[in-house]
């Protein structure tokens, strides 16, 4: 027990000290280089990733990233949910480079390996973060089989957190990225299989329906989530930032009408409120904006801008990136 704890706090002490850095920073011009020489678009690297598949979106996102001519200025995390937000409109709004870094079941070990690598790599650049979260992103759960695939950043966690959860096998529906799925230069999905289902003539209310039967008996049960490590990693990764500087806005991501009211009816509510609660007393020691968009109204959100009961659109995607720039500007100067 002594000596693990004693390891984690070693790669906290090295957080405000990025190691070869430089080497890493030269990297971003090499591989914009390359990548000019091949002649690749978004849709050219897409192809290139199905031809290497199996391929996990922590990897395909990482490889994106060391293809830009320079690092981004701003970085977006969050699970599937975040995927929508546009770089561009990003830019458009703030005048920063963004990327996004959104994956699939993203967890507060995956954002802080994610930014000690960002650091790491570019320790000169103010990196601003737009954190997409929910209740459950402090709920502890095994890692991702994608992030302990990805030695880039699991060189970024402790080696016995690392050994004991590949020892675990994996523990959690790990989608990879699709020969079909579309993304841009900076990490956007332009398109993937909620826009293939639409095509496919899968309605609204069909998806809906089904995310409620999988969605409200989890948000129903009243057990409390083990919030341990998540809550350790999620604390840790504010801190990084605020070291370097930079103070992110936490977005609490919203849902359709339909949803929100079926989660609450089903009790869920108390959690919510929990998690705000906890996420307020952050703020007592950790710099960060908090905008809690549960309600569409928040933001000025539609409710056509949804593909089921959470995953929105480009269009609703749009709109919180709006607000936020508007609520709170600090966090993109």
């Amino acid at each position: 027990m002594l000596k693990g704890r004693l390891t984690t706090w070693r790669h906290i002490r090295r957080e405000a000290r990025p190691a070869r850095a430089g080497r890493h920073v030269l990297s971003f011009w090499c591989a914009a280089l390359v990548l000019l020489a091949v002649g690749a678009g978004p849709a050219a690297a897409m192809r290139n990733a199905g031809a290497t598949a199996p391929l996990y979106d922590r990897t395909f996102k990482t490889d994106q990233l060391e293809r830009l001519a320079h690092p981004p200025q701003l970085v977006v995390l969050g699970g599937s949910r975040a995927m929508r937000f546009d770089p561009n409109t990003i830019q458009r709004l703030t005048g920063l480079e963004a990327f996004n870094f959104a994956v699939q079941n993203m967890r507060p070990e995956d954002a802080y390996a994610i930014t000690r690598y960002l650091f790491w790599r570019a320790p000169q650049v103010r990196l601003r973060c737009l954190w997409a979260v929910q209740v459950t992103t402090v709920a502890d759960t095994p890692l991702h089989p994608g992030l302990l695939a990805e030695g880039r950043l699991t060189q970024f966690l402790p080696p016995e957190l690392v050994a004991s959860q590949r020892a675990l096998g994996a523990k959690v529906a790990a989608r990879q990225v699709a020969w079909s799925d579309e993304y841009s230069d900076r990490g956007y999905v332009i398109r993937n299989y909620y826009d293939q289902d639409l095509d496919q003539g899968v309605s609204f209310a069909t998806s809906m329906a089904t995310y409620l039967k999988h969605m409200v008996p989890k948000a129903a049960d009243p057990s409390p989530y083990e919030q341990t490590r998540a809550r350790w990693y999620f604390e840790r990764t504010l801190r990084l930032f605020n070291l370097h500087g930079v103070s992110p806005v936490i977005v609490i991501m919203p849902y359709h009408p339909l949803a929100l009211a079926a989660f609450r009816a089903a009790g869920w509510q108390a959690k919510l409120d929990d998690f705000t609660s906890y996420l307020r007393e952050l703020q007592r020691t950790y710099r960060f904006s908090l905008l809690d968009y549960t309600d569409i109204a928040s933001f000025g959100g539609t409710e056509t801008g949804f593909y089921d009961g959470a995953h929105i659109t480009t269009q609703n995607a749009d709109l919180i990136l709006e607000a936020a720039v508007k609520d709170a500007p600090q966090s993109f100067r």
